[in-house]
C-alpha cells in the first residue's frame, strides 16, 4: 500500500480545526439549535420513510437542494473549451492532462486514465478528490483510484477540487478566513464543485471512448459529499458511492463536527434539510457508502440512522439490494479495501457484470507529471472569484414610479419571509416575562424573556414614575459587550426628559460576556445548519421584544422606535421590515452591507442593506451622527412616497421619541 508511506496526509475537509471542544459561554444556544437539528431529521425521517411518502415531496425537495448549492437555477452552460496538454502512455492505460472551464474562465485541471484495451465504448467514473495538498493538484494524491478504474475497463476521471487545484480558489471561506458574506450570499463552495462534475459528465458525454449512460461517481470524504450532492441533482449518475461523507444534521450539532470541517461539505441549509434527503434524491439508483467506526468527523449514530432510514426507502422500491453501507473499524481513512468494493459495486451496477478478481495494484506517476499546466496556469483565471461568478449581488437601483417599488417591495418581502428569514418554531402568544430585581445602583429592572423553547434573552427596562397617557417607547438592541452604562449615555437625553419607556434587549449570545471568535463561528455554522444565522436568531429575539415592550402598561403600541449600533442597526432595520407596525428606527453607524453584517443566509441574493432602508418606507429612518453615502439612493425611494423628510440625521434620541426629525428644538430644554 505505497500510498500509505507518502509524506503527504490525505486530509478531512477542514481538518487541522482544534478537536478539543471547547465550553461553550451560552450552553442554552447551544441547547436550542441541537434541539432544532433534531426536529429537521425528523422530520426528514418521516418524510423518506417510503415511496409513497418520499415521491410527493421529490421535486420540491430536488429544487430546493439545487437552491441551497447556489445553482437554481443552473447557471449557463457556456462552452468547456477543453484541452489536453499532454498524454502519458503506461503500458495497459494512458493518462490525459485535461483543462476545461466549468464556467468562463473557471478552469478544472483533472487527469482522464483510458484503458487501452477496450471493446467499444465503456462505462466512466467521476472520482471527486479530499482535501490532500499538491501544488499539481490533489488529483495527484488519489492517481490510484484512477489507475485502478483503468485496469479493470472504467474511463476514471479524477478532477481537482478548487481548494487544491494548480490555480487558487478555496473552501476554508466561512471556517477559517471569516468571509462571512458566503452565508449572506448563500454561497458554499460545493456549489461551484458540484457544477465542476456536472460539467465533467457533459465532457465525457462529447468522449467517443465513454458510453454516457453508464456514469458513476466517487469519491472520500469531500470528494464523497460533492458525490452525494451531484447525484442527487444529476440522474446522469447511474451508480455513486461515496466513502466517509454523510451523517444527520441531529447527530451532527450533537457532536459539534463542524470544528472538522470545512465549508464544502454542507449546503446553506436555509431549506432546512437534513442529509438523508440527498440519499432520497438518489434513490433508487445504486449507493454504496462507507464509513470508520473511529472516525470523529462522521458520528456512528448518525451514518447508522442513515443507514437504517435510506435503506428501509430503497426496500419500499423494491431495491434493497441496491443500497450498502460498508463500516470498517477505521478513522477517517482511505484504504485498498474500499477501493476494491467501490469497483466492485460499480461492476455490479454498470457493467451488470458478477464478481471477478480484480486488479488492484498500482504504481503512482510523480506528481509533476500529472500537472495539467506545469506551473504556467492561465493568467486570466478567475477561480479564486466563484462565489461572486456564482451568486453576484444585485445593484440597488430604485425604480422610477411608486407602482414599479410596490410590486418589487412585495417580491422582496416574500423572499425575505419565506427563504432568508423564516421565523423559527416559537409560540404565538405574547412572550412571557420574568421581572428580576432591579439593577444595583442604576434606575433599571432587569427582565428575562422567553423567545424560543427552553430559550430565554435578558433585557432591562426604566420608566416615568408616573405614566400621563399611553408614552412612545424605545427599544435598544445591544451589541456583544455593550454595557448598560455605555447605552446610557446614548440615551442621556431621554433619560432626562423621562417621558417614555426604554427597553434594552441582549439578544441571544449578546452580553456583558463577550463571545469568543471561535464559539461565535461554532454558533454560526451550527445555526445555518439548522437554516439560521446567528444573525437571524437574534433578530428573532428582537422582534419578541418589540411584543413584550408593545404589551408593557403605559406603552403606546403606535409609537415603538427601535435603535441599536453597527451590526445590531442592521437588526432594527429588518425587525421594521417584518414588523410593520413599528413606527421607526435610528441608526448608529450601520454597516454599509451585509458583507460586514448582520449575516442572514443568501440575503444578498436579494438586496442589501441600502434597499433594506428603502423597505422601511414611508416610516422614519435616522441616522445618527452621519448618514453613509450608500444610503443615499434609498432617499429615492422616501422620495417615491412623498416623504424624503423621513430619512434624515439626529444626534438626539429625546427628539426621535417625541415625534420630532428636525433640529428645530432647544438642546437645553
Amino acid at each position: 500500500m505505497q500510498w500509505l508511506s507518502r509524506t503527504f496526509l490525505l486530509l478531512a475537509c477542514g481538518a487541522g480545526v482544534a478537536a478539543q471542544e471547547m465550553p461553550s459561554t451560552y450552553p442554552e444556544v447551544t441547547r436550542h439549535l441541537i434541539g432544532e437539528a433534531r426536529r429537521i431529521t425528523a422530520t426528514a425521517t418521516r418524510e423518506v420513510a417510503d415511496r409513497e411518502t418520499w415521491e410527493p415531496l421529490r421535486a420540491r425537495r430536488l429544487e430546493e437542494l439545487r437552491d441551497s448549492l447556489g445553482l437554481l437555477p443552473w447557471p449557463q452552460k457556456t462552452p468547456l473549451n477543453p484541452q489536453v496538454t499532454r498524454v502519458l502512455d503506461k503500458g495497459d492505460y494512458v493518462v490525459e492532462m485535461v483543462a476545461f472551464e466549468s464556467l468562463p474562465k473557471v478552469y478544472v485541471t483533472a487527469n482522464l486514465f483510458l484503458p487501452k484495451r477496450r471493446d467499444g465504448r465503456v462505462p466512466a467514473i467521476i472520482y471527486v478528490c479530499g482535501h490532500a495538498f499538491s501544488e499539481h493538484g490533489n488529483k495527484t494524491a488519489y492517481q490510484r483510484h484512477g489507475i485502478s478504474l483503468a485496469r479493470n475497463g472504467y474511463a476514471a476521471i479524477i478532477l481537482d477540487s478548487i481548494q487544491t487545484a494548480e490555480l487558487f480558489g478555496t473552501h476554508h471561506g466561512v471556517g477559517r478566513q471569516r468571509f462571512l458574506d458566503w452565508f449572506s450570499r448563500a454561497y458554499t463552495p460545493a456549489g461551484i464543485e458540484v457544477w465542476n462534475a456536472i460539467r465533467a459528465i457533459d465532457y465525457l458525454e462529447s468522449r467517443p471512448e465513454v458510453d454516457a449512460s453508464r456514469i458513476g461517481m466517487t469519491g472520500r470524504s469531500g470528494g464523497a459529499a460533492m458525490t452525494w450532492f451531484t447525484a442527487a441533482v444529476d440522474g446522469r449518475i447511474k451508480a455513486a458511492a461515496p466513502i466517509m461523507g454523510i451523517s444527520t444534521y441531529a447527530a451532527n450539532l450533537e457532536a459539534d463536527t463542524q470544528r472538522g470541517h470545512c465549508d464544502c461539505m454542507f449546503p446553506i441549509n436555509f431549506p432546512r434539510q437534513d442529509m438523508l434527503h440527498q440519499g432520497a434524491l438518489i434513490a433508487p439508483r445504486p449507493l454504496l457508502m462507507a464509513h470508520g467506526i473511529k472516525d470523529a468527523l462522521f458520528p456512528v449514530p448518525g451514518y447508522r440512522e442513515f443507514e437504517r432510514v435510506i435503506g428501509g426507502l430503497f426496500a419500499s422500491y423494491g431495491h434493497p439490494e441496491r443500497f450498502r453501507n460498508i463500516e470498517v473499524d477505521t478513522g477517517h481513512a482511505d484504504s485498498d479495501y474500499l477501493r476494491e468494493e467501490a469497483i466492485a459495486f460499480f461492476d455490479r451496477h454498470l457493467m451488470g457484470r458478477p464478481a471477478r478478481k480484480l486488479r488492484m495494484d498500482y504504481e503512482n506517476t510523480p506528481a509533476e507529471e500529472l500537472s495539467v499546466f506545469r506551473g504556467s496556469p492561465p493568467a486570466d483565471a478567475r477561480n479564486h472569484l466563484a462565489h461572486e461568478i456564482l451568486l453576484p449581488v444585485p445593484e440597488f437601483d430604485p425604480p422610477l414610479t411608486l407602482a414599479d417599488w410596490e410590486t418589487r417591495r412585495s417580491r422582496l418581502l416574500k423572499a425575505l419571509r419565506e427563504k432568508v428569514l423564516p421565523a423559527p418554531a416559537a409560540p404565538a402568544s405574547v412572550p412571557m416575562i420574568r421581572r428580576m430585581a432591579p439593577v444595583a445602583g442604576q434606575p433599571w429592572r432587569e427582565l428575562e424573556i422567553d423567545t424560543d423553547e427552553g430559550l430565554s434573552v435578558r433585557a432591562f427596562i426604566r420608566r416615568p414614575a408616573k405614566t400621563d397617557g399611553a408614552l412612545p417607547a424605545l427599544l435598544y438592541i445591544a451589541s456583544e459587550g455593550e454595557e448598560l452604562r455605555d447605552i446610557d449615555g446614548i440615551l442621556s437625553a431621554a433619560h432626562r426628559r423621562n417621558a417614555s419607556v426604554r427597553m434594552v434587549v441582549y439578544p441571544r449570545a449578546t452580553g456583558l460576556t463577550p463571545l469568543r471568535r471561535t464559539h461565535a463561528l461554532g454558533l454560526l455554522r451550527n445555526a445555518m445548519h439548522i437554516g439560521h444565522s446567528l444573525d437571524s436568531l437574534r433578530l428573532h429575539d428582537v422582534l419578541r421584544a418589540v411584543e413584550a415592550l408593545r404589551a408593557e402598561p403605559g406603552v403606546d403600541p403606535a409609537r415603538i422606535m427601535l435603535a441599536g449600533e453597527g451590526v445590531a442597526a442592521g437588526l432594527a432595520i429588518y425587525a421594521a421590515i417584518l414588523d410593520e407596525r413599528i413606527e421607526q428606527v435610528a441608526l448608529i453607524r450601520p454597516p454599509v452591507t451585509h458583507s460586514d453584517g448582520p449575516v442572514f443566509l443568501g440575503v444578498l441574493r436579494h438586496l442589501d442593506l441600502p434597499e433594506a432602508v428603502a423597505l422601511v418606507a414611508p416610516r422614519r429612518v435616522s441616522f445618527y451622527e452621519r448618514i453613509p453615502e450608500p444610503y443615499e439612493a434609498a432617499r429615492k425611494v422616501f422620495d417615491l412616497y412623498g416623504r424624503p423628510e423621513r430619512l434624515f440625521l439626529t444626534m438626539h434620541f429625546e427628539g426621535l421619541l417625541e415625534g420630532l426629525a428636525n433640529h428645530g428644538f432647544a438642546s437645553g430644554n
